[in-house]
């Protein structure tokens, strides 16, 4: 934990990391990466959801085929790992040995500083990224797209760099990268937007206590899925599951399930109408000034109760500008 919190990585509660596992349903045949693994929670939970849909078990239509010895084999040799922190390399890797992978890839790598795996590409990154930019900012190579030395924009960059012309991610960001106005967040949001960002999932405050208090959001890419699609999902969860204190008490408030539940039927084309989610098209946010991706921008309902009809301050100005109304004073 000392190590993890100098290098500006926290550790992911098992629950998030099974939620975005199940959202990104990771198969038998994909290459998986996580850039940025600490103890190889998101590799773990990867390979036990592909042996749960090989296993038989709750599989009412018998449908369910067991996986051939080679194809475990294959399916464990196309999860790796990458951290820049030996101690954590060390953890990963008897982490993985003991859920039964014989020889564990997870490599002592600086995922933005080094070059040698630059060409390497995978069909699903799940990844956590360190939120923490050292003094000075990152130095990173010139091989990525986006001149940034935020750590939080560089893995952002690279793992879209990484995924195959199919590929798949599941990033969790801090909020700065959901609305930041510098020039280096917006180019990323805009190249996230058409790169294949199909959903934005914003978590609660509090959920990474009592490690980090920071406000993240998960950052959903699919290359395939967001071609046919023109919008771009938004969930806010406000309850997972356990209360937002130090402790992390369990609660019987979830929003967890509901999400799964709606992004499930969002990639088959179906919408669901929740007070969880809503949709806005590419074309708004990328036309947008900002390129905001917060759902609070977006949300249908802003949460004031009024018998008057909300209209945003701008047009209410300008209205009154033009009829020679007098609104009277404000300091802005």
């Amino acid at each position: 934990l000392g190590v993890s919190g100098d290098a500006g990585m926290f550790r992911t509660p098992r629950h998030i990391i099974d939620f975005i596992v199940k959202v990104m349903d990771p198969n038998k045949d994909d290459k998986i990466l996580d850039p940025s693994c600490g103890t190889a929670g998101f590799l773990i939970q990867a390979y036990k959801h592909i042996i749960s849909k090989h296993d038989g078990i709750d599989d009412p239509n018998k449908i369910e085929i067991s996986l051939l010895p080679e194809e475990k084999r294959k399916m464990m040799d196309n999860i790796e790992g990458y951290d820049i922190s030996p101690e954590m390399v060390k953890l990963s890797r008897v982490n993985l040995f003991l859920h039964n992978f014989k020889n564990p890839k997870v490599f002592e790598y600086d995922t933005l500083s080094s070059q040698d795996r630059w060409n390497d590409k995978f069909d699903l990154i799940l990844a956590n990224p360190p939120f923490m930019t050292p003094k000075g900012g990152i130095i990173p190579h010139n091989k990525f797209s986006i001149k940034a030395k935020k750590s939080e924009v560089l893995f952002v960059d690279y793992i879209l760099e990484h995924l195959k012309p199919k590929g798949r991610a599941a990033i969790i960001v801090p909020e700065g990268i959901i609305f930041q106005s510098n020039n280096a967040y917006k180019e990323l949001r805009k190249k996230l937007l058409n790169e294949g960002l199909f959903g934005v999932i914003s978590l609660p405050t509090g959920v990474f206590n009592p490690y980090a208090g920071v406000k993240t959001s998960i950052l959903l890419i699919d290359k395939e899925l967001a071609k046919s699609k023109d919008e771009v999902l938004f969930i806010k969860i406000t309850n997972d599951g356990f209360d937002l204190g130090a402790q992390r008490r369990e609660i019987s408030k979830n929003d967890l399930p509901e999400a799964l539940e709606i992004i499930n039927k969002w990639k088959i084309g179906k919408k669901i109408e929740s007070k969880l989610s809503n949709h806005v098209s590419k074309k708004a946010i990328l036309d947008s000034q900002d390129l905001n991706l917060s759902p609070e921008r977006y949300s249908k309902n802003s949460g004031i109760s009024s018998n008057f009809e909300l209209v945003p301050l701008f047009e209410l100005v300008i209205s009154n500008i033009v009829t020679g109304k007098q609104i009277g004073r404000a300091h802005v």
